[in-house]
């Protein structure tokens, strides 16, 4: 029994789940509707059976369709639901077995009765149902009132009025007649209010034919009525295309969409075009209407108070919604002002943060070059005036301030600096942040002299003291400029002076370098050599010389420093001092510098194992920032079997100055962690920085590298006493600071002799040796060499 039960409901589903089915109820009810006629001739009792059938089908469609759609609030579908279950209780029961069937004598009063409650459970259903739609209520009443009593005139004139003067029926049979079509109308002003809003919606349609249809079929019926006849076969109809109408709606899958229906902004051309009609054509058909009617009769007062009110209640409605409709217009009006009042706001801030830059509020980068283009169209149109010149303007030193004192410091300088800056914008000069800690001042139309003189005030103003976050900052400025030029394309200025600006902070900074064709020549050698340095590792470019390091006090080899030589295979010996610079600023010199560490392992583990002599390696800033560089030094001690005390590595003071202060930390902690190791630190060029003796607090330093620039007074000239008092300063704190010293650029005996006189044992230059090849420090060490000093 269960399982015959759950097969019946699961068919149910599957038939009532169909996408189609209201087609199928619309084409059931089209054909019964058709075959109405020739069922009515046959026997009134066929006729009721068809109408009671479609009846039926149209409450069991309502259901379905409220069962399949979960409808969140059911209670206008509930009461049409009751209206079609009372309709087909009425026609059924009341009429088709009580009065056709039975012949009962109360059952037409009864079926007028209970027609008339489904007609009311209906329109309280309907009612609901707008409400819950969604849109203004008192727009929706308006609209609903508007054609309910524009259909209502000529409804009072060409049926009403005439039913009136036919009062031969029961007082019962003759209200029936009269309150189902003004029932008629109401339904019909909520549904064709509710289709107007719905955009098309498919359920809706079917709900506003087949009141339509009802209101026809009603009318015909009322029309029959006064006419004295029984009512005809077009009723009829119209009541079946009702029913087929109204359970196709229930069944359409739009009904679940009818609460989220929300009234236009805007009433539509529609909608405007059915008050117009009715405003229109409702009055003068129903002036026409009256006038035909009563051609042979005396008018009848209450016909001209009934027609006078319906006109001015037209009237008045239509006056209201009109009034309405402007209001809204007007609301929209004020939105749309609004609306383009931001969006005018938006676009014009978008542009803003599209062409300057947010920390500053300066121009940007994108701005500048449309500006730059700007200025050199307007020098081509005017041949006569100085081109545009552009100034580029980096702050020394930010990347330190940055990583010591933070970003926030950092900005808040910046915001300074632009600030201080912006003074410089008069004369439909630009000034521009490019990012970072890079400043752009473009001067539409300058000379050499102009831009130079622009570019001091921009130094000047950039050296002021800041005071920031309760700290007092010293900054200076690296300034790049291009005047005097002919400029083609912005990217050409941009070009060439981000060349003079890289020419200034390479030169020492805190200058002015203003651009010239040479430094554009000298950028294409740069690049030409870096290339050259790429291919150098692949072609074995590379070689290595070592200069001696001897021991003035016995003439011995004591130690080799190793020399990086390139020669390229198509062209004369590049000078390190031109190379080495442009792979550190190329980054080549990690690999670069790896090929020396393994190639200077290898030749000295030979001359130590044989004879204990060292190698000194000199490393660059870039190398120590790699995080790799100790496991890279480690792994060549061990690849070639060297001991880590036979290797020194040798850093520059000025190496450390180009570092920020947390670079050099850094830096530090590595070297600390190597000499621990064993391995040995030597600073070079010392004495020449002017925080040589803070360095030496806390590098992890075992030797001092004496520069030539103490070395070379050294020979007897005026200035003897003070050049020996200043090298004796150093070796004494060497000495002190248990430090070896070495002294560079050796050139003479008299040199010699003096440092070996003031207690510098080790010295390397030429009076010994210039940087030889590995054979030729092997024939030394073999044969040894006569580098005994001899006395001044």
């Amino acid at each position: 029994m269960n399982a015959t039960v759950c097969a019946a409901r699961t068919t149910l589903a599957r038939l009532t789940g169909h996408p189609r089915l209201w087609v199928a109820s619309l084409a059931l009810g089209g054909v019964l509707a058709a075959a109405s006629p020739g069922l009515g001739l046959l026997s009134p009792l066929l006729d009721t059976c068809a109408r009671a059938l479609l009846q039926g089908l149209c409450a069991v469609s309502v259901i379905v369709g409220i069962d399949r759609y979960g409808l969140a609030d059911l209670r206008p579908w509930r009461l049409i639901r009751a209206a079609a279950v009372t309709s087909w209780v009425a026609i059924a029961l009341v009429r088709g077995l009580g009065e056709v069937w039975l012949r009962l004598p109360a059952a037409a009063d009864l079926y007028q009765v209970a027609i008339v409650t489904g007609y009311v459970l209906l329109l309280a259903g309907l009612v609901l149902l707008g409400l819950q739609a969604g849109g203004s209520p008192w727009a929706g009443m308006l609209d609903g009132g508007i054609i309910s009593i524009g259909v209502a005139m000529p409804l009072w004139v060409f049926l009403i009025d005439p039913a009136l003067d036919h009062r031969g029926n029961a007082a019962t049979g003759f209200a029936f007649l009269l309150i189902i079509p003004l029932i008629d109308l109401f339904i019909m002003g909520i549904v064709m209010r509710m289709t107007l809003d719905s955009a098309g919606m498919a359920c809706l349609a079917l709900l506003s034919a087949s009141t339509f249809a009802l209101f026809a079929a009603d009318s015909l019926h009322l029309f029959d009525t006064v006419m004295g006849r029984t009512a005809g076969p077009l009723s009829t109809i119209g009541w079946l295309a009702f029913s087929a109408l109204v359970g196709a709606a229930a069944l359409h899958p739009s009904m679940a969409a009818v609460r989220n229906i929300h009234t236009p902004v805007v009433s539509s051309r529609t909608r405007i075009t059915i008050f117009l009609v009715l405003a229109l054509l409702s009055p003068l058909i129903s002036g026409l209407g009256r006038v035909l009617v009563h051609a042979d009769t005396a008018r009848d007062p209450v016909d001209d108070v009934v027609f006078t009110v319906l006109t001015v209640l037209l009237a008045v409605l239509l006056v209201l919604r009109l009034s309405t409709i402007a209001r809204i217009a007007e609301r929209q009006s004020a939105q749309l002002r609004t609306a383009l009042h931001r969006q005018q706001a938006l676009q014009h801030s978008l542009t803003h943060r599209a062409y300057h830059d947010p920390l500053t509020g300066l121009a940007n980068r994108s701005l500048l070059r449309k500006r730059l283009q700007d200025a050199v169209t307007a020098h081509a149109t005017e041949p006569g005036t100085p081109p545009p010149a552009l100034l580029l303007l980096n702050l020394d030193g930010f990347k330190d301030i940055n990583d010591t004192y933070g970003h926030a410091l950092g900005d808040e300088l910046l915001t300074v600096a632009a600030r201080r800056l912006g003074a410089l914008t008069a004369e439909g000069r630009i000034l521009a942040r490019l990012g970072g800690d890079e400043f752009a001042l473009l001067l539409p139309a300058a000379t050499v002299e102009q831009a130079h003189a622009a570019a001091q005030q921009m130094l000047d103003l950039v050296r002021s003291p800041y005071r920031l976050s309760e700290r007092e900052l010293h900054v200076t400025a690296s300034i790049g400029v291009l005047a005097g030029q002919p400029v083609a394309e912005p990217s050409d200025a941009l070009r060439d002076s981000d060349l003079a600006l890289n020419t200034a902070k390479s030169g020492g900074k805190n200058r002015i370098v203003v651009f010239d064709h040479e430094l554009r020549a000298a950028r294409l050698r740069h690049t030409e050599i870096i290339t050259g340095l790429r291919r150098a590792l692949e072609r074995n470019e590379f070689t290595l010389a070592y200069q001696p390091i001897v021991d003035v006090t016995t003439g011995k080899l004591s130690k080799v420093e190793a020399l990086l030589r390139w020669r390229p295979s198509a062209g004369r010996p590049v000078s390190p001092a031109v190379f080495i610079p442009l792979a550190e600023e190329s980054g080549l010199i990690v690999d670069i510098g790896r090929w020396v560490l393994e190639h200077a392992c290898a030749d000295a583990a030979g001359w130590y194992e044989r004879y204990g002599l060292t190698v000194t390696v000199n490393v660059s800033g870039r190398q120590l920032r790699e995080t790799t560089f100790s496991d890279t030094v480690l792994a060549a001690l061990t690849r070639h079997g060297l001991p880590r005390h036979a290797l020194t590595l040798e850093i520059t003071e000025s190496m450390l100055l180009a570092t920020g202060a947390t670079e050099t930390a850094r830096i530090v902690g590595v070297l600390s962690d190597l000499r621990e190791l064993g391995i040995r630190i030597a600073l070079d060029d010392f004495g020449t920085g002017y925080s040589s003796l803070a360095y030496l607090r806390t590098l992890p330093v075992d030797i001092l590298k004496i520069d030539r620039s103490f070395i070379t007074p050294l020979t007897g000239t005026d200035h003897d006493e003070q050049a020996h008092a200043f090298t004796q300063s150093i070796v004494e704190l060497a000495a002190r600071l248990r430090l070896s010293a070495i002294a560079e650029g050796v050139e003479s005996a008299q040199q010699a002799q003096a440092l070996r006189q003031m207690g510098c044992r080790l010295v390397q230059g030429y009076l010994f040796s210039p940087p030889v090849e590995a054979a030729h420090i092997d024939a030394l060490l073999e044969h040894g060499p006569d580098w005994q000093p001899r006395a001044a």
